[in-house]
């Protein structure tokens, strides 16, 4: 298998697990936004743990680094690794602004934006990994 797509497995895998983990906290703090400590604290363990294998696919990637033959061999993980760079924030927003009650739109706001730059950081990792196997 090309090193390109441990990178990009590793962009789907974390993007996925951390939407999931976003998603599932989003609605407790909906629910109840004076709770907000303890979700943030729960929600950055799921993250961690979520992050274990993407993590060592990075690695696998990096180990392996070669540059590419062509660049043709890079556009399906390109294309994979950026459909995980647009999914993450759009399935945030979405969740972001559908019911949510007015006296929690501040923290939702916040645990938004928390939420989007940790969906999109191995992503990110995954597109630079790309971007060194360039021809």
């Amino acid at each position: 298998m090309s090193p390109a797509y441990y990178f990009a497995i590793a962009a789907i895998l974390a993007s996925l697990s951390i939407l999931l983990i976003f998603k599932i906290n989003i609605e407790k703090l909906k629910e109840n936004p004076d709770n907000v400590g303890t979700i943030q604290t729960k929600f950055f363990i799921g993250v961690a743990i979520a992050e274990l294998l993407p993590i060592i696919f990075i690695i696998l990637g990096l180990m392996n680094l070669t540059t590419a033959s062509s660049i043709e061999e890079l556009y399906l993980p390109g294309i994979i690794v950026i459909f995980a760079l647009v999914f993450g924030p759009l399935f945030i927003l979405l969740q972001r602004s559908v019911g949510v009650p007015e006296e929690a739109k501040q923290r939702v706001m916040t645990f938004s934006m928390i939420g989007m730059a940790m969906a999109n950081a191995i992503p990110f990792v995954s597109l630079v990994g790309l971007i060194m196997m360039m021809p």
